[in-house]
């Protein structure tokens, strides 16, 4: 069945989530038989979109049902965490070694060689989370629950399930554009990490429910995506390169190799927010939203 925005709320909950449900089993079944990076971050974020899936749905169930489900989703998620950030300091540095040269080659390369050990332990322990979810428990527990949206024993101030499905999404989707726009005065300073880094969470959350209720959007869909995309992987890189900067001060290198790091990992930075800053003015979080209700 096609949903709509006319589609009743009831009937799109359960759709809507058997298509995310879908792309993420597929997505572990093969990661399963191939353990390549590229297909563990597809799993990753596959998870990732599905829970948001389940927090924007989450009012339509029962909060115990959706408890459980949500707690085996995180372990889900956390477990494909440590393999990506691994990969991720890993073309990192490789990468600084080779653009810096022969004089810090060897210290980075240090700092490289203790991740590439690292991950083969996280792999070893994926691979036997992997398998754990890959027994039918958790589909069962995901099916059991996304069929079964609370029609009866609801309480006066519960969602209305016969809703049409548009009149839910522009609230659903207010909500998050909401959080992005509160942390929007701050995350502008460039000395505000910690703002930043919640930014790029809860840009990633909107980002993931519009996805979710692309057909809502219309012929203006891709263009809004591709600017939330873009916002996403600045704030991402952003992120990264503040992570790396502790591992550096953290790795017990000498002053003289310390500092050149430090200094070309905050220059990387300061150049990513200069870009934030400017995609800030030429594609505004306000003028997302406009759009945004203007199609809901």
């Amino acid at each position: 069945m096609r949903v709509e925005g006319t589609t009743p709320l009831w009937i799109a909950v359960r759709i809507l989530l058997a298509e995310r449900g879908e792309d993420f089993f597929r997505r572990r079944d093969k990661a399963l038989k191939t353990f390549d990076p590229e297909d563990i971050h597809d799993l990753r974020v596959s998870s990732r979109r599905l829970r948001e899936g389940v927090a924007l749905f989450a009012p339509c169930y029962s909060a115990g049902n959706i408890a459980r489900l949500v707690r085996q989703m995180k372990q889900v998620t956390r477990l494909l965490g440590e393999i990506r950030n691994a990969d991720e300091a890993i073309l990192f540095f490789d990468a600084l070694a080779e653009e810096l040269g022969a004089g810090y080659s060897a210290e980075l390369e240090s700092i490289s060689a203790s991740f590439k050990k690292g991950r083969k332990k996280e792999l070893k322990r994926l691979r036997s989370g992997l398998k754990e979810i890959g027994e039918d428990a958790l589909s069962d527990l995901f099916r059991r629950v996304i069929h079964s949206p609370l029609l009866f024993d609801r309480q006066e101030d519960d969602v209305d399930l016969l809703t049409p499905l548009a009149q839910f999404a522009g609230e659903a989707m207010k909500e998050r554009l909401a959080a992005v726009l509160r942390l929007l005065p701050a995350a502008r300073q460039a000395n505000e990490i910690e703002t930043q880094h919640l930014l790029r969470i809860a840009v990633k959350h909107f980002r993931y429910r519009m996805e979710i209720l692309h057909f809502l959007f219309g012929a203006h869909y891709e263009q809004l995506h591709e600017a939330l995309k873009a916002y996403q992987d600045l704030l991402g890189k952003m992120h990264d390169l503040d992570v790396f900067a502790g591992i550096v001060q953290k790795a017990g290198l000498t002053y003289l190799t310390q500092k050149p790091l430090l200094d070309t990992i905050t220059a990387k930075r300061g150049e990513l927010f200069v870009d934030f800053s400017a995609m800030l003015e030429t594609a505004p979080f306000e003028k997302i939203g406009d759009r945004m209700r203007y199609m809901l």
